[in-house]
């Protein structure tokens, strides 16, 4: 799950790393009008939530959603190498098991087929 950045680039930043960073197309992007979008470059600032769904249009935030996704693989990675080194535990046991003897016994430690 993605974190909103707690610090965000100036609204100038954002706007200079958009591809298309007219005011026209940052207000369809948004869903706002392109006076909005004008008086925001006028104020160098957008409320929070714009300037959120801005910044992850921008390399700094496509980087740190590709490093999220990175890390996380890199997490599950672990955990798959971590169970299938318990796996090779568990069947060397069960072979050592089997190798005990067949004793007739209902509860008998081995899956072996008969």
């Amino acid at each position: 799950m993605y974190q909103a950045p707690k610090f965000l680039p100036p609204l100038p930043l954002i706007l200079d790393d958009l591809p298309m960073s007219h005011p026209r197309h940052v207000a369809k992007h948004l869903g706002v009008s392109e006076r909005t979008v004008w008086a925001w470059k006028a104020a160098e600032q957008a409320p929070r939530p714009a300037m959120l769904a801005l910044f992850w249009e921008t390399h700094w935030g496509r980087g740190l959603a590709d490093a999220v996704a990175y890390n996380e693989a890199q997490v599950h990675r672990g955990l798959s190498q971590a169970l299938q080194r318990e796996i090779e535990v568990l069947r060397a046991r069960i072979k050592h098991l089997e190798a005990i003897g067949e004793f007739g016994a209902a509860n008998a430690p081995s899956w072996a087929t008969r």
